[in-house]
């Protein structure tokens, strides 16, 4: 599927969800729209995600490969650790096993989907936030001087 297709798809799907895409993202997404736009719209509209179950992995793993997901700090299906993390936020979906360690001035999110497992180390004064949803879970650590907020979004 080329991106167009790609864009015209996940667009439809957005809409045809039982809480669907509001009109103004309806609107302002255009048919051609890039992969990288797809992926920026995917975080943004991350609450939307986690409501509708959108896209559905399996889509998600025949559609779009590891270089694009990894460019916007998104991992699906896979064992990794990332030993600075950087500011922004990491989103891990599928089955992933994760260990993110940040260290000093850093402000970081973490999304957690599915079934993956993920840790959190902060320390030397970063701020980490992970969220875990659906059967999620790990570890969040932090020293003295750092915070590992973890926020149970888990479906009881």
């Amino acid at each position: 599927m080329n991106q167009k297709e790609l864009s015209i798809v996940l667009r439809e799907l957005a809409c045809s969800q039982p809480t669907p895409l509001c009109q103004q993202w309806t609107e302002e997404w255009a048919d051609d729209t890039n992969i990288d736009e797809l992926l920026d719209k995917y975080i943004r509209g991350f609450d939307f995600v986690v409501k509708n179950n959108y896209p559905p992995l399996d889509f998600c793993r025949k559609n779009f490969n590891k270089e694009d997901l990894h460019r916007h700090n998104i991992y699906l299906d896979e064992k990794v650790t990332i030993e600075d993390a950087q500011n922004g936020y990491y989103v891990f979906v599928g089955n992933c096993e994760a260990t993110i360690i940040a260290k000093g001035f850093k402000a970081i999110t973490v999304y957690c989907r599915h079934e993956s497992k993920v840790n959190v180390y902060a320390f030397e004064g970063a701020r980490v936030f992970v969220r875990y949803y659906d059967a999620s879970n790990g570890d969040c650590e932090a020293d003295q001087w750092s915070k590992a907020i973890r926020f149970d979004r888990q479906k009881k």
